[in-house]
């Protein structure tokens, strides 16, 4: 079966000084029709610039992907198309959720406005048809009085309705690809858990492929399929969440899961991973995770590890693994 979203070799520079930098570097994954992949690690990993580079929105004039970097979005080459015509896949095709609702919205524009602004950019709808799917919309997400809070201003709104705004526009207009950054870091507790819970409830509704970008893996257990795990711009385990969680591989996933809370497991303290992630013009010269890792070889100083399949669905690329690789 054909990935709905393949990423191969991603490369994504960024100009410091008179030079450009590596920030992400040899990224491979893919995402299939209809399944929510999450896409963890610690801030300064990669993670939101990736999805940035995937919708087209990287800003040109400090920051380029390289000419290896090959993305195929539903069977068409998004490094080879026009800005025109990526355009027309942005809010059509896929979509995406930003972190910050407020900063997302424009303060001085109608819900409505905004919303029909989009449906008209992206289908034939009139502006009364626009009206009454952006209303059913709101309805979709859950939005009581949907037909007066269309008329409203973003500030006249909590931070909660405000993210289950962005959703609806996100998915107005039938996405086979939505990407949601972090859509959850600015809410409440409860209200974290619903909005997960409307995205995923959506996702299956509508057939929407997720790709769900986080650092909290407990959100990802909740609702994600397939986890791929970044570090300094790298992939180094991608997995079912079923492998992920019972049989993580990678010593930095393993060090993520440590550092979690539990409910059932008594600890007086929690692991922290020591150190920090490396600037992009600081990553050492082997293994990025080596100045971190309690398995550290000598190898790991030396060169970086190669992804190794060590089953049908899960992905590592470590050296202690070396041996294992399956064929």
């Amino acid at each position: 079966m054909t990935a709905l979203l393949q990423v191969e070799n991603l490369e994504i520079l960024f100009k410091k000084e008179q030079q450009y930098v590596s920030t992400v570097s040899g990224v491979h994954f893919h995402v299939d029709s209809g399944e929510m992949v999450g896409i963890v690690g610690e801030s300064g990993c990669g993670k939101s610039v990736t999805s940035l580079s995937i919708m087209g929105l990287l800003p040109k004039d400090f920051s380029k992907v390289s000419q290896n970097t090959k993305i195929h979005f539903n069977g068409k080459s998004l490094t080879e198309i026009t800005e025109k015509e990526y355009r027309k896949i942005r809010g059509n095709d896929m979509s995406m959720i930003f972190q910050d609702p407020m900063s997302s919205l424009n303060p001085v524009l109608t819900i409505g406005y905004q919303m029909n602004e989009m449906i008209l950019a992206h289908t034939k709808l009139s502006k009364k048809e626009a009206r009454k799917k952006a209303i059913n919309m709101l309805e979709k997400v859950r939005i009581p009085r949907a037909e007066k809070i269309i008329d409203e201003y973003p500030h006249q709104l909590s931070g909660g309705m405000r993210q289950r705004v962005m959703i609806a526009m996100a998915l107005s207009c039938n996405p086979k690809l939505l990407i949601a950054d972090e859509p959850t870091t600015a809410l409440d507790v409860t209200i974290q858990a619903q909005i997960l819970n409307l995205i995923k409830g959506l996702q299956k509704e509508f057939n929407t492929a997720v790709m769900l970008i986080t650092h909290d893996l407990g959100v990802v257990a909740e609702v994600c399929d397939r986890v791929v795990v970044m570090y300094a711009g790298k992939v180094v385990e991608e997995a079912s969440v079923d492998e992920i969680f019972n049989a993580p591989k990678h010593p930095y996933t393993i060090g993520l899961l440590n550092s979690m809370p539990s409910l059932t497991d008594e600890k007086d303290r929690l692991e922290a991973i020591p150190g920090a992630v490396p600037l992009p013009e600081e990553m050492p010269k082997g293994c990025r995770f080596a100045p971190r890792c309690s398995e550290v070889m000598d190898a790991c100083l030396e060169s970086a590890p190669e992804k190794r399949m060590l089953s049908s669905s899960h992905y590592c690329s470590c050296w202690l693994y070396e041996e294992e690789e399956v064929g």
